[in-house]
């Protein structure tokens, strides 16, 4: 396992879970950017990135993925949540997006027993060991829609509420356990170069995806590359977003809801449109 990280006022050796220094008590950096920062973590990506350059140079693809790069650098992170709690979080400031360890903790929500939940509660404890009741998940989107599969809102969320405390990764998290089949005792030393800081999201995505582009690929193509819908959340392709800490409807910068007929659903929507209007939400009916 690599040496702990060293708080940057006082020089000690912290926890990688600590946002807060314990010795000197000031605040520190975010734990799952600074995951993404480790140096062997970089070097790993990079070594990723530029082979994926070479690979593409090959097929005549390297300027279509340069192409790529620049898009996914524009790209949002964006979360999909039933209107409901859209509705909740739109109330007031006082509303927090609530992680699911959080719910379960305060009694709000019951435990899952299912497979997935398991699978989900054992990534949780690998990647964000110590403070993954901090995480929030979202996905990368280049057309604002989110994973319908969780809820009929795509959430948009305000870059510059979140760039300083979110990182990236390859994919959905226990799916990248399941697909590299990670051992217990491997829990503590995850393979490498699958994660980056939101600053480097667009070195992350050609890593993953520079194989599905080639010289003909047009612009259009890349949100469908970048996230894919699944019939189910286990078949669902994206690039996950960790996002460190609370959030509230201010943190969101636009939502989409997708339109029924009902007339219980229309007056949902104007109700929403109202609140989220008041917050300078952008609010729309797809």
């Amino acid at each position: 396992m690599p040496e702990l990280p060293h708080c940057a006022d006082c020089h000690n050796q912290i926890p990688r879970s600590a946002s807060i220094c314990p010795h000197c008590g000031r605040p520190g950096l975010y734990p799952n950017v600074r995951a993404a920062e480790d140096p062997d973590e970089v070097f790993a990506l990079e070594r990723r990135y530029l082979a994926a350059f070479g690979e593409a140079a090959t097929r005549g693809a390297d300027t279509a993925l340069h192409e790529f790069e620049e898009e996914v650098k524009r790209s949002k992170a964006v979360l999909a949540r039933p209107a409901n709690e859209l509705q909740r979080l739109a109330t007031s400031d006082n509303q927090i997006y609530a992680t699911y360890y959080e719910l379960l903790s305060a009694g709000v929500i019951a435990h899952v027993e299912d497979k997935w939940s398991l699978r989900r509660a054992l990534a949780d404890e690998a990647m964000f060991h110590g403070y993954k009741k901090e995480i929030r998940f979202a996905a990368l989107t280049l057309d604002m829609r989110g994973l319908s599969n969780y809820g009929d809102c795509s959430i948009v969320l305000r870059t510059e509420m979140i760039a300083h405390r979110a990182s990236v990764f390859e994919e959905n998290s226990t799916t990248f356990m399941r697909r590299h089949r990670i051992l217990i005792d491997e829990a503590d030393n995850l393979p490498r170069g699958y994660r980056a800081t939101w600053e480097d999201r667009g070195r992350l995505c050609v890593a993953k995806l520079s194989r599905e582009i080639d010289a003909h690929t047009p612009k259009g193509e890349y949100s469908k590359l970048l996230l894919r819908q699944g019939a189910t959340t286990a078949e669902d392709e994206f690039v996950e977003v960790h996002v460190w800490g609370p959030m509230t409807a201010r943190t969101f910068e636009q939502v989409t809801i997708a339109a029924r007929p009902r007339r219980a659903h229309r007056v949902i929507i104007e109700a929403l449109r109202e609140r989220l209007g008041k917050l300078s939400v952008k609010f729309q009916v797809s």
